[in-house]
């Protein structure tokens, strides 16, 4: 059982992984079953044997997505927590810069998911499920960015879902910017402009609240 239970989860892989690829070259509606098997080394029956339909491969998409960007966060707070000396103009940049580096950063993965927003935008279907996946995220990292901030000293200036969301945005503003090369998008505007919005969200704790 524990063999054909990781078979499995192996041909899930790559079905994820071959989706990926599609869906970053030809969007999502526009890749078909047919070329995802193609890419993955599988025929139409193992994907119907893992998946009832496309949205449902899109679904878990996001789920690896979303279990890397968690992978991430425990990165990026693992290096906050060792740097327990650190002014916060020194802690800020080196917590997101090791954020940045443990995601998916190449074209493929940038594209596909920005694909998998444009496709949840147009089907209702996935945008149900794309809400939920969006709204567990928010949660989560909105929770440990607050306990990580209090560790520190520190909590954020508004609800902690408004201060994700605009960190979401300025990461996707980044991400993209880099794949287009725009001119106006000189050096790593990623980076910068992360330190720069998150620092504003940041303040002390209050002397009473503090940790001691």
């Amino acid at each position: 059982m524990t063999g054909v239970s990781t078979r499995r989860a192996a041909t899930r892989e790559r079905l994820v992984e071959a989706a990926v690829t599609v869906f970053a070259e030809k969007g999502v509606g526009g890749a078909s079953v047919e070329e995802i098997c193609e890419v993955a080394g599988f025929t139409r029956g193992a994907f119907y044997s893992n998946f009832e339909h496309k949205d449902a491969l899109c679904e878990a998409v996001l789920e690896t997505l979303h279990a890397d960007t968690l992978l991430a966060m425990n990165e990026a707070l693992a290096a906050a927590d060792a740097l327990t000396d650190a002014t916060l103009d020194t802690l800020i940049p080196s917590v997101i810069g090791v954020f940045i580096e443990s995601q998916r950063a190449d074209r493929t993965w940038a594209l596909a998911g920005q694909e998998l927003r444009l496709y949840a935008a147009r089907e209702p279907a996935l945008a149900v499920v794309y809400r939920r996946f969006h709204h567990r995220a928010t949660t989560v990292f909105g929770q440990v960015m607050v306990d990580a901030l209090r560790r520190h000293g520190f909590e954020l200036t508004a609800a902690p879902a408004d201060a994700i969301g605009v960190l979401h945005a300025v990461h996707d503003y980044g991400t993209i910017g880099a794949l287009i090369g725009s001119d106006s998008i000189e050096g790593d505007v990623k980076l910068r402009m992360l330190v720069e919005v998150l620092r504003a969200f940041i303040r002390p704790l209050p002397e009473a609240s503090a940790p001691h």
